[in-house]
């Protein structure tokens, strides 16, 4: 391992706990009707898939570990299917130099699709309280339409260099 790419684990570990914090704070104390994106997935798939070199699996079993304990789910269910999944989007953009959108975004969604559905159909086998189906579903389709947005953010990262970010801080002055 790298340098680099352990700043960059770092720097994506920083990022995941500063989302789980997010997630956790009450902004809203009457039960909801919707469901909202599930953001540190979305976040962490465009990561693998833009930036594969940067990830473990150990830093994705981590992180989704510690969103299990603090929004009280069974523990390991959802960074288990998470890694799994993640591992098959790693390895699958891994070799390739660069895929059309549209490919990106099958693979992604289907990889999204599964760990979703899967840990909803899992909730339900093993009488583990779910919000319902139809609340997966929409959880579902609104982190599938975030996926482009951090794809393109984090897509963009890879076009800066040191002389940029130099650049941005002096003309910051």
């Amino acid at each position: 391992m790298t340098v680099k790419s352990f700043t960059h684990q770092v720097v994506y570990f920083c990022i995941g706990l500063l989302i789980i914090f997010f997630q956790i704070l009450p902004l809203q104390t009457t039960p909801q009707t919707w469901s909202g994106p599930n953001i540190l997935l979305v976040f962490f798939a465009a990561i693998v898939s833009k930036r594969p070199e940067f990830t473990s699996s150990f830093l994705i079993a981590g992180i989704f570990l510690i969103e299990d304990f603090f929004l009280m789910r069974p523990p390991g269910l959802m960074s288990s299917l998470t890694v799994l999944s993640f591992y098959f989007l790693k390895r699958r953009f891994q070799n390739q130099e660069r895929n059309s959108f549209i490919i990106d975004w099958g693979s992604v969604t289907t990889c999204l699709t599964i760990i979703l559905l899967l840990y909803y159909f899992i909730s339900v086998l093993l009488f583990i309280p779910s919000g319902g189906f139809k609340l997966t579903l929409m959880e579902l389709l609104v982190t599938l339409a975030l996926y482009p947005i951090f794809s393109v953010l984090i897509g963009s990262f890879d076009k800066l260099s040191l002389t940029d970010a130099k650049k941005m801080i002096h003309y910051g002055r």
